[in-house]
């Protein structure tokens, strides 16, 4: 009797489903999806900064690509097979940067919360933060109980050379992994719960949050060194990325100055008004006698250049038929004279020697942390070749949704390349290559880390 009722169940449900998917197949239209690939296509041209690394770097066919992509979707029969068409023909272009964020389907609704979201709560500061690798099952781990070992995890490993290991578990570049210190900027400024904060307070607010979390950063190295670690250990695998505030880090771990990589930007109006904005900023301090008046005027008369290149027009659209680009949308950034940060840190010649961790799962800000060190000889870097995303989206991006899925289509608005001169959205390379397996635990993958850091 169960048997057949769960027969029945079973029965009921295929046929709920196949009812579901003949109506959504009787709705479909094919045509509309063409339309959308199509201003995929229009997009790309005019704004996707790595098109010129997917024609000369890795040798796409573009051509091949669009007749495919096409075909596929006239012969789509229902919705989930045309994103999947989409997903897949972005995903060809090995950018973790290029995706299109389709909605979500509504779930179940929820309960309405019984109390008000505090202030960090509504700006976002809730993001997960993810495990990395898990040294405290290895033999010889100590934990280092510091006020900081909430923000940052680690502790102290001994190797049998005698190295012994200061490791420190960043998680995430973002201020957002961490309402605890947001909540804390927040009462410095002085800001209430309740208080309705516009764009300037939430750069306050992230400003703060980004400072507090530089702070905490270097007490707890402050203290891995101090109780017995000669060399540090920067775990950064399983992390997705961040914001601006990934620049300090590897400045305040460095015990070498550090030379920001060469980057570029693109024609479009996006890039024009934030270097009409930095000049602005330039002429302010021209004015004010704020630095060295030459140096000064050397920045302004190369962001004006920039910004008469950043309108020149560049038509790509034709590589879609002929794989070829007429003209590069990649102009390269000004060089800045002098180190400008909105954050407040301190280099330290005397920090500790590094090592950093990484995985496929390191991303984005993740991966100019570690690109930055190993270009500058300032870190050695163990792991698995990380998941390629490299320079993302500069003041959030370039907007831009599908006419007809409603979908936003996101990708990346500059480039960054590494010392040897290539792209980094590539992926970071480690010094040394880990034999770390899919089906490996992090326990395991601390293990095989830890045993090639021995051999050293």
């Amino acid at each position: 009797m169960r048997q057949r009722l769960l027969f029945l169940f079973l029965a009921v449900l295929t046929c709920t489903a196949q009812n579901v998917n003949d109506s959504q197949s009787a709705s479909f239209n094919p045509k509309r999806w063409l339309e959308d690939f199509h201003q995929v296509l229009s997009e790309m041209s005019v704004h996707y900064a790595n098109l010129d690394w997917a024609v000369e770097d890795r040798k796409m066919d573009l051509p091949r690509l669009r007749l495919d992509t096409e075909t596929k979707l006239r012969e789509a029969t229902n919705e989930q097979d045309a994103r999947r068409i989409l997903d897949k023909f972005l995903a060809s272009f090995g950018d973790g940067h290029l995706e299109i964020d389709w909605p979500k389907s509504p779930g179940p609704s929820k309960p309405a919360a019984t109390a008000p979201q505090g202030l960090c709560d509504r700006l976002g500061y809730n993001m997960r933060l993810r495990p990395g690798l898990d040294f405290a099952s290895l033999p010889g781990f100590s934990a280092q109980s510091t006020p900081e070992e909430r923000f940052f995890p680690g502790g102290l490993l001994r190797l049998r050379n005698q190295t012994i290991l200061g490791i420190i578990r960043i998680a995430l570049f973002s201020e957002h992994g961490y309402p605890e210190v947001c909540q804390d900027a927040a009462r410095n400024l002085h800001l209430e719960e309740a208080t309705t904060c516009d764009e300037k307070c939430e750069d306050q607010v992230q400003l703060a949050t980004g400072n507090l979390l530089t702070a905490a950063l270097v007490r707890r190295a402050e203290a891995l060194a101090q109780a017995g670690a000669t060399t540090l250990l920067i775990d950064i695998t399983h992390n997705g990325g961040g914001s601006d505030w990934a620049e300090v880090p590897p400045r305040v771990l460095s015990s070498v100055p550090l030379r920001d990589p060469k980057a570029a930007f693109i024609r479009h109006e996006h890039w024009t008004k934030q270097m009409q904005e930095r000049l602005q900023i330039v002429q302010a301090d021209i004015k004010n006698h704020a630095g060295s008046e030459a140096l000064l005027k050397t920045e302004a008369d190369a962001l004006e250049k920039a910004i008469e290149e950043s309108k020149r027009p560049c038509n790509r659209a034709a590589v879609w038929d002929t794989g070829k680009l007429t003209c590069s949308l990649l102009v390269p950034t000004p060089a800045q004279n002098r180190q400008i940060s909105l954050y407040s840190y301190t280099e330290n010649p005397k920090a500790l020697p590094l090592y950093v961790a990484v995985d496929r799962d390191t991303w984005s800000a993740a991966e100019y942390f570690a690109a930055l060190l190993q270009d500058n000889h300032a870190a050695t870097i163990f792991g698995e070749v990380t998941g390629g995303a490299g320079c993302g989206y500069t003041n959030g991006g370039i907007p831009a949704k599908l006419k007809n899925s409603r979908a936003p289509l996101k990708m990346p608005d500059c480039v960054r390349f590494r010392a040897d001169g290539t792209n980094e959205v590539n992926g970071v390379i480690p010094d040394g290559l880990l034999p770390w397996s899919g089906h490996d635990s992090d326990f395991q993958r601390a293990e095989k880390l830890l045993a090639a850091l021995d051999s050293r």
